[in-house]
């Protein structure tokens, strides 16, 4: 599963959000499911909405409560509690909490990006700055990334080269 693009979508009266049909396409029944876990995101202001399945292996691995602190056990009884489980319907809408909504400052617009292993809801406006902030050191930016990437794990970029992180002129 890879899951990329931004998508300018809105949020019903019902608090309804249609998942874009190329993203459902992408997702396998089998491997990823068709619903998905919203919980809050890495960026203040934002959710994140992960594939049931997939969110599902990733926290299985997690350590047992009896081996957390008590700050990261709190930390967990808090994102869980704050976490929802989405079943689409048949028209591919999923209904979004609406204290999550609310909690957020997320109003009818909003924008929906894809992030590799997960999809994140924007408001519109912070997205808009975040999206021009990148841009004018997006060279570098790209570089610093892939040598951290390199660092976390070693041979998995073999084949990029400084001068495959240089968009064309």
């Amino acid at each position: 599963m890879f899951l990329s693009g931004t998508y300018e979508l809105a949020i019903d009266n019902k608090n309804r959000l249609s998942i874009p049909f190329g993203i459902r396409r992408k997702l396998s029944e089998e491997r990823d499911g068709q619903a998905f876990y919203v919980v809050p995101g890495r960026r203040q202001g934002t959710l994140a909405l992960y594939p049931e399945k997939y969110f599902e292996r990733l926290r299985a691995v997690e350590p047992g409560d009896d081996n957390l602190s008590d700050a990261a056990y709190a930390f967990r009884q808090f994102e869980y509690s704050q976490s929802a489980l989405l079943d689409p319907d048949g028209q591919g809408r999923v209904l979004l909490p609406d204290r999550l909504v609310k909690r957020v400052g997320l109003d009818a617009s909003v924008v929906l990006i894809g992030v590799r292993d997960h999809l994140e809801l924007w408001r519109p406006d912070d997205f808009g700055s975040f999206d021009g902030e990148m841009w004018p050191a997006y060279p570098e930016r790209r570089a610093q990334t892939v040598d951290e990437m390199k660092k976390l794990a070693p041979g998995l970029h073999p084949g990029v080269s400084q001068q495959s992180l240089t968009p064309a002129e």
